[in-house]
């Protein structure tokens, strides 16, 4: 990527966009989406493409994949496909979007802490508890990376 972050952001080429697409647009526990999901998500909705294939774009080494993967894509990250062919009006609307995604997720964070505080320091205990029971039962299977 180049440039800096915000609506005047300008990628350099689809590895950019692509990488910049899989470090923003994060799953339901704000982890990255791993290729491995990426493509059987893809060919699930229609959309036949390697692992190879998607690591090369990504990599930068093939740069001209076929309109069906350019929507595939577009459908799993739920943006407008004219990011991944480089519409520069696509591009400023796509990060003003993915800004708003990540805004409201950090607003949910702030949501939940807001309301902990303001429990007693007993239930703020139990909270903290049921918290880190949660993010162990969550960590302790093995990730697919």
């Amino acid at each position: 990527m180049t440039a800096s972050d915000g609506a005047g952001q300008r990628f350099s080429s689809l590895a950019d966009r692509i990488n910049y697409l899989f470090a923003t647009v994060v799953d339901e526990d704000g982890d990255e989406y791993t290729g491995k999901h990426v493509v059987a998500t893809m060919r699930e909705q229609g959309t036949d493409i390697s692992a190879s294939h998607l690591s090369e774009l990504r990599r930068g080494i093939k740069d001209n994949p076929t309109l069906r993967v350019f929507q595939g894509l577009a459908r799993f990250f739920k943006v407008n496909v004219g990011f991944l062919t480089g519409d520069p009006r696509a591009e400023e609307e796509v990060i003003a979007e993915l800004e708003l995604r990540q805004a409201m997720r950090d607003a949910e964070v702030h949501d939940v802490a807001t309301r902990v505080a303001g429990l007693a320091p007993s239930q703020r205990v139990a909270m903290n508890r049921l918290l880190t029971d949660m993010l162990r039962e969550h960590s302790t299977p093995e990730r697919d990376k």
